[in-house]
């Protein structure tokens, strides 16, 4: 993951150093120097209000490097929060996929998956027995697990509530969260800040930023079925607890958890930066990718993270209500 980070981040990070570059040289063409003595006098000095042109005009130029600046470097967090995301719902997926819930989701199973069309590199497995090459076989299928299942919904609120502390608190007008995932993120601060109980504008903040984590999160789930184990088909019997189910994940396949992210600009670079500017390639990427929901910018970020399932069916199901 840290590798993933830094190659996200280098981009940004070669932009950062640029406006550095830049704010420097901007200060010593203005000739601008910092004398804390003259400060602590400033309210006894008669001389007057002229300031020099260069001052004046530099200024402007000044604070708008200094905002992007502020904007590139909350947007490198960014990067790093949405790694994080994926790394904890992916983390989530092989918890949670071998977990024993209500039918048809029993242990490692789940409710609705197709193959994904967008995998490369797919190798059907062969499903008649009169086949020459029919059986255990190298490759496999990459299958997409369809939202709105109960395991979904578990592994997808593990990436919001990574994403929950780069969302804005201001009122955007979003609809209130879950009560639910807003009492785990109530009773997570408060365990962590005790004295936040007292202020209670804290909770609605809280429940500001969840909400708009809730509706700009997105979250795949895929994950590798490897041909050497039985395939992901109806087999037309009746069901044996021992067995392998249709609907099965395979204890050895890995599990991809790909977690896209709208993260809020602020309104000055954000409004800049969405300027469609036409540059050598004749096309402006950045403000391609920026999108206004209301009065707010925002710009996508994904990462993704694989790890393998959890293991085998236990023994002693636990079944969770």
């Amino acid at each position: 993951m840290a590798r993933a980070i830094m190659t996200a981040c280098l981009p940004w990070l070669v932009l950062l150093l640029g406006l550095i570059l830049a704010a420097w040289v901007l200060v010593r063409f203005s000739r601008a120097q910092l004398r804390l003595g003259r400060l602590l006098e400033l309210h006894r000095d008669e001389v007057g209000s002229v300031q020099s042109l260069s001052f004046v005009l530099t200024l402007p130029l000044f604070i708008a490097i200094m905002m992007m600046i502020v904007q590139v470097s909350q947007l490198m967090i960014g990067i790093v929060v949405v790694h994080y995301a994926a790394f904890a719902a992916a983390r989530s997926a092989a918890v949670w996929i071998p977990a024993a819930m209500a039918e048809p989701e029993g242990p490692c199973c789940i409710s609705s998956y197709s193959i994904d069309p967008d995998a490369p590199d797919q190798v059907a497995p062969e499903l008649d027995p009169t086949a020459a090459n029919y059986g255990p076989s190298s490759g496999g299928l990459t299958y997409k697990i369809a939202p709105g299942s109960r395991k979904f919904d578990k592994i997808a609120s593990a990436a919001i509530l990574a994403c929950v502390p780069i969302s804005p608190s201001r009122d955007l007008g979003l609809q209130a969260p879950t009560a639910a995932m807003a009492s785990v993120l109530k009773n997570a601060y408060g365990t962590l800040s005790p004295s936040s109980g007292s202020n209670s504008a804290i909770g609605l903040r809280l429940d500001r930023k969840l909400a708009y984590a809730m509706n700009n999160t997105e979250v795949e789930i895929r994950f590798f079925h490897k041909n050497q184990e039985p395939p992901l088909a109806t087999y037309y019997k009746p069901d044996d607890l021992g067995e392998f189910y249709f609907n099965e994940v395979g204890w050895q396949d890995t599990i991809t958890v790909t977690v896209n992210y709208q993260f809020p600009l602020l309104p000055g670079p954000g409004r800049l930066l969405a300027r469609y500017v036409v540059g050598t390639s004749g096309r402006d990427k950045v403000a391609e990718s920026i999108e206004k929901h209301g009065n707010i910018y925002t710009y996508p970020l994904q990462a993704s993270a694989t790890i393998g399932n959890e293991g085998e069916k236990s023994v002693v199901t636990h079944v969770y209500p």
